[in-house]
């Protein structure tokens, strides 16, 4: 049996749209990469007032993170409007071609972001020693509430499991120094 040219031109062009189709999956399935999320507190800053910016030590602080995650593949930067935390990730996010994306110090809304929006992705977020604790928390990550006694803390939340669950999180602690 032959098969007409406009019929071959209609099969090869009904696969295009078919076979497509037969593989896609739902964002449940598609996803699963662990989502990675990067948490620090800002560099030092130059006072204590709200709108404290960095100091000397912070930028330096911040170069040395910007080394550090230089091979990390971001998907998204997140930072409070505060400019100490905002200038804490700039520079990576300029480096990685990503603009930083503002949250409110909510700790359990970000979470709940991170789980929707973000799922099998890459995340670097600047927080404070005050929502810094209550985000691991909502994350699933059991901590104290006042552990971040300076600046040099670089916590590294992996989510593995379903978009809900909480105990499929793990938690590394790392510390990094103010120069290389």
């Amino acid at each position: 049996m032959t098969i007409s040219k406009t019929k071959r031109w209609v099969l090869l062009a009904s696969s295009c749209v078919l076979v497509p189709l037969l593989g896609a999956q739902t964002p449940d399935e598609r996803s699963t990469k662990p989502t990675v999320v990067y948490i620090v507190r800002h560099a030092e800053k130059t006072g204590e007032t709200p709108d404290a910016d960095l100091s000397p030590e912070g930028k330096t602080r911040v170069e040395v993170l910007s080394w550090m995650l230089r091979d990390i593949a971001l998907d998204a930067v997140y930072s409070t409007d505060a400019p100490r935390t905002l200038h804490t990730v700039e520079p990576i996010a300029k480096e990685k071609g990503l603009s930083v994306e503002s949250y409110v110090p909510r700790p359990g809304k970000l979470a709940e972001t991170i789980r929707r929006k973000h799922r099998g992705q890459t995340l670097l977020v600047s927080g404070h020693s005050n929502t810094i604790p209550e985000l691991l928390k909502s994350l699933g990550v059991p901590i104290e509430d006042k552990i971040l006694p300076g600046y040099d803390d670089l916590f590294i939340v992996t989510l593995a499991g379903p978009a809900g669950d909480t105990k499929a999180a793990t938690l590394q602690r790392l510390h990094y120094p103010g120069r290389r």
